[in-house]
């Protein structure tokens, strides 16, 4: 009965979000807490009702808000309804994986739940190997012929 309602939860507060998400990213906008400046940073991720009189919640309409906001909501929204999905016993995870693969089978599955051990993330794994390699291997190697100077590498 729980996992029903925590997957009710989830779900409506993925719509949220994803509501949040078009709002930034087609029209620019979102509401934040004016307040003490760490819990003015992250308040739109906490923001989703509308603001009363003489409230601390205002409305910024900027470029960063389409740039930065929107990509974050969407992200945020995706993980809410997959994991109210399968909260609900709905394929959640199976619909974000077909996603992300683009639908082909040869390749592993970026995320994997399971109802005993939770949710694991191999995607971020390959991810940080893949960053590291970049970051460590050289970025040109040139032939003998394409250098310009002795001993250049």
């Amino acid at each position: 009965m729980s996992s029903i309602i925590l997957g009710i939860v989830l779900m409506l507060l993925g719509l949220s979000f994803l509501y949040k998400c078009v709002v930034a990213l087609f029209f620019g906008k979102t509401s934040y807490w004016e307040g003490f400046l760490p819990l003015t940073i992250v308040s739109p991720l906490f923001i989703h009702l509308p603001a009363g009189e003489k409230s601390l919640i205002k409305t910024a309409h900027a470029w960063w808000v389409h740039v930065t906001l929107g990509p974050v909501f969407f992200f945020v929204s995706l993980l809410c309804l997959a994991s109210g999905a399968d909260q609900l016993g709905l394929p959640g995870t199976e619909s974000v994986n077909y996603v992300l693969t683009l639908g082909r089978d040869d390749v592993p599955p970026a995320v994997i739940y399971d109802r005993e051990t939770g949710y694991r993330f191999p995607i971020f794994k390959k991810a940080a190997d893949t960053i590291y390699k970049s970051l460590t291997s050289p970025v040109v190697e040139l032939k003998e012929e394409q250098k310009m100077v002795e001993g250049q590498k």
